[in-house]
């Protein structure tokens, strides 16, 4: 299995941001999650190359100038354990330098 990471969202729909929020009280949409990455300043996307489905992400909000903060980063359960979601912070981190 290979794992190729994306900031653009260009043809990603709400049916790519399937089984995220796992344990969440009131877990977010998938409609909403699409929202949320369009409205960050930053949003990063882990993709299984073998089948096209967004296994992880993460996001940012940021100034531009001194200060970001990192809402969310998740994935899926199914592929955790296997440097994913380190991988999308240390991306996150380089985007974010300035």
């Amino acid at each position: 299995m290979a794992i190729s990471y994306t900031s653009s969202l260009d043809g990603i729909t709400p049916g790519h941001l399937q089984g995220f929020f796992v344990g969440w009280e009131h877990p977010v949409s998938p409609e909403d999650h699409l929202t949320m990455l369009q409205g960050s300043s930053e949003a990063l996307l882990a993709v299984d190359s073998d089948t096209g489905k967004v296994v992880g992400f993460i996001n940012a909000l940021s100034d531009g100038s001194q200060a970001g903060f990192i809402p969310c980063l998740e994935v899926l359960p199914e592929y955790q354990g296997q440097g994913i979601g380190t991988q999308l912070l240390r991306q996150m981190f380089a985007r974010l330098e300035h």
